[in-house]
């Protein structure tokens, strides 16, 4: 018994040196999600490294299997050794390296804290070997979809031969890259939209051309959607019996040739005027019988380029009669206000298309009713512009006059007056 209890104490006590000489970390508790940043770098940004050593320090510990394939340099540096130390990159340059150039750093997102954080993008710290290049590249951003102009614009400066020189994020409608090397270069933008790293074709906008730096130079973007397919017809509508509406999937550049045909006998019924905007095509006929009706539209093409060589679709035609008369509704300038030039183009806009030889529009002098000749710059639409032949006088108030009968023969109740005054200062 005495044997059994003594043999019981020496298992107890094995047990608990064995527990003691394991501890673990404690579980639980919030993941750890923060991203590692940058706090400061020995030397200082665009200062000398020509001594060869850079220290670049960390808000975290960082992983060091992740270094070899996140930082780059460039110019490229071929002789050097980077190691790891906590929170610390410590970059030393074992070779010459080329006078009064500077020197990009590019911390990527592939570098990784010890909990596996990268940063939230890619960085870039400049330094330099003597005299600091200071040439600017900048200019406005725009959107080919408005709504983009609110996201992070991932932006890259390339060499001639394609290495990764400078990495930057930009937002809104202008950005600025500095300090540059004299140097041609590659400048390439896009969206990272679905926040996987990388240009994603069709997807996300993209923008990219070359650049000689020689001098401070102004380049815009313009970041576009790659599109590879081809207009097709999303809707035909015959608005009522003189009047057909084609929605196509995309907005179009324009089209060779439009046909018409009934579908049972084929016979042709003649396109009087037909009207382009966005990506509807409105089409004026004589009225329409009560039959299905083909389209034939040739040469497709749309805004990227992508052609569609022949689009058929049917149609019903309507019954409705047109019995409304046209309306006029907006202008530029906005009746009673004034102009800042004595050779204004003045814009009206209707509620239908118009064809030109349906419409009459005078422009005369308010005080004297002498009558200025114009021309019209655009017609056949639902937008006219109006020119006028000669300068306007300055300080003296016009009025244009403007009258319309639609294809069905509805006309305006009234004329639509546009009273402006060019007004112009002069030193």
């Amino acid at each position: 018994m005495k044997k059994f209890f003594r043999l019981s104490i020496i298992l107890l006590l094995l047990i608990f040196l064995a527990s003691c000489g394991s501890k673990k970390s404690p579980t639980g508790g919030p993941e750890d999600l923060e991203r590692p940043v940058i706090v400061t770098s020995f030397p200082p940004q665009f200062s000398n490294i020509s001594e060869g050593r850079i220290e670049i320090n960390f808000s975290k510990p960082l992983d060091k299997t992740t270094i070899p394939h996140s930082i780059y340099i460039y110019p490229p540096v071929m002789n050097k050794k980077i190691t790891v130390d906590k929170n610390s990159i410590i970059i030393q340059i074992n070779e010459k390296l080329l006078p009064d150039t500077n020197y990009y750093v590019i911390i990527s997102t592939r570098l990784k804290d010890i909990r596996g954080n990268s940063p939230e993008h890619n960085q870039t710290l400049v330094y330099t070997s003597g005299k600091l290049n200071q040439l600017r590249l900048s200019g406005t951003i725009g959107y080919e979809n408005p709504k983009d102009n609110s996201l992070p614009v991932q932006m890259s400066l390339l060499s001639a031969d394609s290495l990764l020189v400078l990495s930057q994020v930009s937002q809104g409608s202008s950005y600025a890259i500095e300090p540059l090397n004299p140097a041609y270069y590659i400048l390439r933008a896009y969206i990272d939209k679905n926040v996987n790293g990388r240009y994603d074709f069709t997807q996300e906008p993209f923008f990219e051309q070359p650049v000689m730096m020689e001098h401070s130079n102004n380049l815009d973007l313009f970041l576009a959607y790659a599109d590879t397919t081809s207009p097709t017809i999303k809707l035909i509508t015959a608005n009522h019996n003189r009047e057909v509406e084609i929605t196509f999937s995309e907005a179009i550049k324009g089209y060779s040739s439009i046909k018409i045909n009934r579908l049972d006998n084929k016979e042709e019924l003649p396109v009087l005027l037909s009207y382009l905007e966005e990506d509807k095509l409105t089409l004026l006929t004589p009225a329409q019988e009560a039959f299905a009706y083909t389209v034939e539209i040739s040469d497709v093409k749309d805004r990227k380029g992508n052609t569609n060589q022949v689009i058929k679709s049917e149609f019903r035609s309507s019954s409705n009669l047109d019995t409304e008369p046209p309306q006029v509704l907006s202008s530029s300038p906005r009746n009673g206000t004034s102009v800042k030039t004595l050779e204004p183009v003045l814009v009206v806009c209707f509620s239908e298309v118009i064809p030109k030889s349906s419409i009459k529009a005078s422009l005369k002098a308010t005080e004297t009713k002498a009558e200025i000749p114009i021309d019209i710059l655009e017609s056949d639409s639902r937008i006219y512009r109006f020119k006028p032949q000669r300068t306007l006088q300055n300080y003296r108030s016009y009025v244009l006059t403007i009258s319309a009968t639609d294809i069905s023969g509805n006309s305006m109740p009234e004329s639509f007056n546009l009273n402006f005054l060019p007004l112009l200062y002069q030193e």
